[in-house]
C-alpha cells in the first residue's frame, strides 16, 4: 500500500471497476439502442426539413416518411424491452433487493481497501470531501430548481407549453427550436451536476465508514 497514493481519482477508478447489476442497464439490448436513436435522428431530420422547405411537396413526403421510420424503430426498439418490464410492485423490490445483495460486497470491499490507507490522509479526503458535498447541496437548486425532486416533469411541462398550440405537421420558428433546444441543454446539464453529487455522497459515505472501521 505504500506505494499507492489515496485520491479522488484513485478511488473513482475503483468504483468504476465494480460490475453493474443487469437491472442497472437503461437499455439492455442493442435492437433497443439502435431503435432508439434511430428514431430521435428521424425525428428531428423531420422536424428540420419541415422547417426548412415548408412549401416543398417533396419535403413534406420526406417529413412522413420519416415520422413513419422514427414510430417504427422506437416501436421495435421498446419491444425488445416488454419481456424485462416490471409492473408489479413485489417484483420490483425483489429485483432491488437482488440489486444490493448484489453491491454489498463490492462496497465492503472498497471499504477495506480504503481501510489499508493512513488514517491521516482517510481523514484528509473525508474532511474535504463532507466539505464539497455540503456547497454542491447549497448551489445545486441554483441550477437544478425543481428538477431534483420533480425528475423530467420540468422539462415536459416546458415542452408541453411550447408545443400546446401547435399541430402537425408542425410549423416551429426559430425561436422555438432555439429555445427547446436550450431546454434540453439546460436539464442535461442539471442531471450531470445531480450526478456528481450523488457520486460525492458515494464518496463521503465510503470515507466515513472507512475511518469508523479503521483500527
Amino acid at each position: 500500500m505504500e506505494t499507492e497514493q489515496l485520491t479522488f481519482i484513485a478511488l473513482e477508478r475503483r468504483i468504476e471497476e465494480i460490475p453493474e447489476h443487469s437491472s442497472y442497464q437503461v437499455f439492455s439490448t442493442r435492437r433497443t439502442i439502435w431503435g432508439t436513436g434511430i428514431g430521435i435522428a428521424a425525428g428531428l431530420a423531420g422536424l428540420l426539413l419541415g422547417k426548412m422547405f415548408p412549401a416543398s411537396i417533396t419535403a413534406l413526403i420526406a417529413t412522413w416518411v420519416l415520422l413513419a421510420v422514427e414510430v417504427i424503430a422506437v416501436a421495435i426498439a421498446w419491444i425488445a424491452e416488454l419481456p424485462s418490464l416490471n409492473l408489479r410492485p413485489s417484483k420490483e423490490r425483489q429485483q432491488y433487493a437482488e440489486t444490493l445483495d448484489f453491491d454489498l460486497p463490492h462496497y465492503l470491499e472498497l471499504i477495506e481497501w480504503l481501510k489499508g490507507f493512513p488514517r491521516g490522509r482517510l481523514e484528509l479526503l473525508s474532511t474535504y470531501c463532507a466539505h464539497r458535498l455540503e456547497r454542491m447541496r447549497t448551489k445545486l437548486p441554483l441550477l437544478t430548481g425543481g428538477v431534483e425532486k420533480l425528475g423530467a416533469l420540468p422539462l415536459i411541462a416546458g415542452l408541453f407549453l411550447q408545443l400546446k398550440d401547435l399541430h402537425w405537421p408542425l410549423q416551429l420558428g426559430w425561436p422555438q427550436i432555439l429555445l427547446i433546444a436550450f431546454l434540453m441543454l439546460c436539464y442535461w446539464a442539471s442531471m450531470l451536476q445531480l450526478s456528481l453529487r450523488f457520486r460525492l455522497e458515494l464518496y463521503d459515505a465510503l470515507l466515513s465508514q472507512a475511518l469508523r472501521d479503521q483500527v
